[in-house]
């Protein structure tokens, strides 16, 4: 609770999401200049399972925009490091690494999501095959100098587009990083742009969903939203008729009624202060219990099964959190304290 605390105080964000996140398996293909940025923001979120796959060592003139290495890490695997640096960021969560290049299906089955974080049009291409092929959401990014491309692709749904349906034919003429050059921040906003929409697109945040693709240009300073659609003559995906796999979560979504409560109603409740030792210090509930939302996991078993419990704060928020997780813990008998009206 403490852990997510900040995101959790997002209306958007329940108890519910926060545990679908924690059930989530994630792969994410490529550990360099998009997955360097976009590994420590999903693993900060509390994406539960997360395996990185990468067969490159890192090399310095990756450092400028692969900032998770080291200047002492050169020659060593990205995946194994990218894999060590997160879990040393979020330790409660399950992180493998794989040394060898993807190539089949085979291996990306069991997985709930795809990230493409390569650098080639072969491996985005092959990628997106996988991911018709496993049922399995794709959302890919790219770079180019100054540009970049993030976009949620799902060529497995009959209304959906894949990847080709952006590119029907793979461009022969763009450049590698090494030869057109690429500013470091770039990659770092486009890996950004990628773990964004792969949270937003996990938990139904915003409208988000297969075919939102993001066009950047960081020279202009000009970002760009198109919503693809699905082209009939595709040569991938046209004939796919696997049924769609729906990737934007729906249980966690459907919550449990818990009662907004005016103050003037308030009968036998015992008041349950969430908000932290300053705001009650500022502002204080007469005869509340107080205890911070951070804290609620370690000490909800203090509170009694037997009363009405009333959770309060400053908006109804975390106070709702706190309630959304007493009632997943089995307490029915709790209700959110309405300050805003009072």
């Amino acid at each position: 609770m403490n852990r997510y605390s900040k995101q959790m105080a997002l209306p958007d964000i329940t108890q519910a999401h926060q545990g679908f996140l924690k059930g989530t398996k994630l792969l994410m293909v490529g550990a360099g200049g998009l997955g360097a940025p976009a590994l420590p923001y999903l693993a900060g979120a509390g994406i539960g399972h997360i395996t990185i796959s990468d067969a490159d060592n890192v090399d310095i003139s990756n450092l400028h925009r692969q900032t998770i290495f080291k200047s002492a890490d050169a020659g060593r695997n990205k995946a194994e490091l990218a894999a060590a640096y997160i879990r040393d960021l979020n330790p409660e969560i399950n992180v493998t690494a794989i040394t060898q290049k993807i190539t089949s299906a085979e291996q990306c089955q069991g997985f709930d999501i795809i990230l493409d974080g390569t650098d080639n049009f072969e491996s985005k291409s092959l990628l997106n095959k996988i991911s018709i092929e496993t049922k399995t959401p794709l959302i890919g990014a790219s770079v180019e100098q100054f540009s970049g491309t993030a976009g949620i692709f799902a060529g497995l749904d009959s209304d959906a587009p894949c990847y080709h349906c952006l590119f029907p034919e793979l461009p022969i003429d763009c450049k590698s990083c090494n030869e057109a050059g690429i500013l470091g921040t770039v990659a770092g906003l486009a890996g950004l742009w990628q773990a964004h929409l792969t949270l937003c697109f996990l938990l139904g945040i915003g409208d988000v969903g297969p075919g939102t693709i993001i066009s950047m240009d960081f020279k202009t300073m000009r970002t760009q939203q198109l919503q693809l659609h699905k082209n009939p003559e595709c040569k991938i995906c046209k004939k796919s008729s696997y049924g769609a796999k729906k990737p934007v979560m729906t249980a966690p979504q459907i919550l449990p009624h818990i009662p907004l409560v005016h103050p003037d109603d308030l009968e036998n409740h015992l008041i349950v202060d969430v908000r932290s030792f300053e705001e009650v210090f500022a502002d204080p509930i007469e005869n509340a219990l107080h205890m911070p939302l951070q804290t609620l996991p370690a000490q909800y078993n203090e509170l009694p099964t037997d009363k009405l419990l009333a959770f309060a704060c400053s908006a109804n928020i975390r106070s709702r959190k706190a309630a959304e997780y007493l009632y997943s813990m089995g307490y029915t008998n709790v209700c959110v304290l309405d300050r805003l009206t009072a």
